[in-house]
């Protein structure tokens, strides 16, 4: 009788898991260590720069860092700097290990008079979908969404060790968004096809709207643990 290694075995869960749940990837761990990764978040309408740090629970300095604004001398200044609907804002976050599984559970929402799973969902651009916030809350019938209730809104992650091809990275997760490709999105973010591929657990190149995918980024390891180099906030 032949038996598969320790790590074969993570490497086909982890295999399995991404051709089965194709709408985010799902990196299995065993360390509690926390690691830097990044979100890609679509702004769903105008907000201001303090409205997003407080929406995922980061310091606006940080959020400047992993957006390239230098130098951050002064970040309050930018608090109240209103971003357009659609601009694109990388969000930085802890990756840890919960439950076997890197995703972030540090972000916490309020409940508003009028949400739905559906639009609490839309509220962090589609990262999260309605059915997860509903698992991992566990709202039903008898415990439902309460205006000014508080829940956990589990956010992804990955790190896969922040290295790709011998280089340091960090993983920034990415809705697919309407008309777009592997190698469009490949081309935005400076890397290949290949390697989202080879990341992302992909057999084939097709993504669909709504896909969650893992995107590495080179040379923001030292730019996010360091909080220096900063451009500005990207427009979509």
């Amino acid at each position: 009788m032949h038996f598969l290694s320790p790590t074969l075995l993570s490497f086909l869960f982890f295999s399995v898991l991404c051709l089965v749940q194709t709408k985010s990837i799902i990196e299995p761990c065993t360390s509690s260590f926390s690691c830097p990764s990044l979100l890609s978040y679509l702004l769903p309408w105008d907000s201001k720069l303090s409205e997003i740090s407080t929406r995922f629970n980061v310091n606006v300095s940080d959020i400047l860092a992993a957006n390239y604004v230098y130098p951050i001398t002064k970040p309050t200044s930018y608090a109240n700097q209103i971003l357009r609907a659609k601009s694109l804002v990388k969000v930085p976050i802890a990756c840890p290990c919960v439950d076997g599984i890197r995703r972030s559970m540090s972000t916490i929402y309020i409940v508003q008079p009028s949400d739905t799973l559906a639009s609490v969902s839309d509220v962090f651009g589609g990262l999260v979908s309605g059915e997860q916030i509903k698992s991992v809350n566990n709202i039903n019938p008898t415990n439902p969404l309460v205006n000014g209730g508080k829940i956990v809104i589990p956010l992804p992650c990955s790190c896969l060790n922040n290295v790709n091809n011998g280089g340091n990275v960090v993983y920034m997760s990415y809705v697919v968004q309407k008309g777009e490709s592997l190698g469009s999105i490949a081309i935005v973010f400076g890397t290949t096809v290949s390697d989202m591929k080879t990341v992302n657990g992909l057999a084939q190149a097709a993504v669909d709207p709504g896909d969650i995918l893992s995107v590495p980024i080179s040379g923001l390891v030292e730019c996010y643990l360091l909080c220096a180099s900063i451009k500005s906030i990207s427009y979509r």
